[in-house]
Formats: structure tokens, C-alpha cells, sequence
């Protein structure tokens, strides 16, 4: 199925917990910065396996980082800010940037980004895994052309590829390539 219909045709779902969360961090535009407790529920909502590390994420940092990376208009920055955050890679930053505006952030996902790049979008990484910087801008760029394209937000499109992803892979996803 090509991007058009995968877009046109998924219908927008989330969650209960992804919806509590959407409740429970809307302040957080307005408040400028993350609380250690609300960075550890994006975290473990993202990825609960190194939650030993973001854990020692220090209150005041978690702060001061956040409310910096949000302050910045250049994505490298903010990128780089958030990873600085102990056990936040570039998946996780992407989760920490989608709940504080799901209208211009996706969340960067090895689904996603496979999807990309069936449809010939992207060119590198065709597994999804270990993504650069280089290419969370790329994802990020073409996320939001396609929003832009038809008329969704950035949330939109990542979670309708997302699902379709995940309604129609019948191989595993986490193949080796072995």
C-alpha cells in the first residue's frame, strides 16, 4: 500500500495509557520544562528497559535541560540537549519532543522509519535501528512534509504508519538479518 492510502485510510487511535498521558503532560508547553516525575513517565511510556538510568536523571538537570531543549528553534540542539539526559537516545528525545507538541513531533520509530523506507523515502538504515542524528532530522523533515501534504499533524502520520506497521508485519520485527 502506498503512503496516500496508508494516510488516508488508518483511522487515528491511541491508547488509554498514551491518552492519560496526553492528559496528564498538556501543561507542559506552557510550563516550559519536564519534571523528573514527567520525564520518567514519557520515558517508560517510549521504552521501560533502561529505566535504571533514567532514573539518575539529577531533578534540577532534568529542569534545565528540558527547559533549554524547548527554549531552542534549531532541531539539532534540542536533539542534542535531550540526549544529554542519562538513557535518552534519539527515540526517546523524540517521545520527550512528541508530548510537548504532537502537532510538530513525531515519535522516531523503527515501524515508521521501515514503512519510510518501503516507500522509497528514506534510503539509509533500512532496519530501523540505531538511528544518527542525520537521520532523526530526515525522519523528522519528512514526517512533517507529509503532515503538511494531508493536512496532519506530525502525531498523525507517525501513529498511522505506526499501525499499519504493526496490523499488516508478518515477519518479525526485530529481525537480526542474519
Amino acid at each position: 500500500m502506498k503512503i496516500k492510502q496508508i494516510l488516508s485510510q488508518q483511522v487515528d487511535t491511541e491508547d488509554a495509557k498514551t491518552s492519560e498521558l496526553f492528559i496528564s503532560l498538556s501543561s507542559i508547553r506552557k510550563q516550559g520544562y519536564l519534571t523528573k516525575t514527567q520525564l520518567l513517565w514519557i520515558l517508560h511510556w517510549k521504552s521501560p528497559r533502561p529505566l535504571r538510568h533514567y532514573q539518575t536523571n539529577d531533578p534540577k538537570d532534568v529542569k534545565e535541560i528540558t527547559a533549554l531543549a524547548f527554549s531552542m528553534r534549531n532541531e539539532l540542539l534540542r536533539m542534542h540537549l535531550l540526549t544529554a539526559l542519562n538513557g535518552v537516545n534519539y527515540p526517546a528525545a523524540s517521545a520527550i519532543l512528541m508530548f510537548y507538541d504532537r502537532k510538530r513531533y513525531p515519535v522516531l520509530d523503527i515501524r515508521v522509519w521501515q514503512q519510510l523506507y518501503k516507500a522509497g523515502l528514506v534510503h539509509s538504515n533500512p532496519r530501523g535501528q540505531n538511528f544518527s542524528l542525520q537521520q532523526w532530522l530526515d525522519y523528522l523533515s519528512i514526517i512533517r512534509k507529509l503532515g503538511k501534504q494531508y493536512g496532519l499533524t506530525a502525531r498523525q502520520v507517525e501513529k498511522r504508519l505506526f499501525d499499519y506497521d504493526r496490523s499488516t508485519r508478518k515477519e518479525k520485527l526485530y529481525s537480526t538479518g542474519r
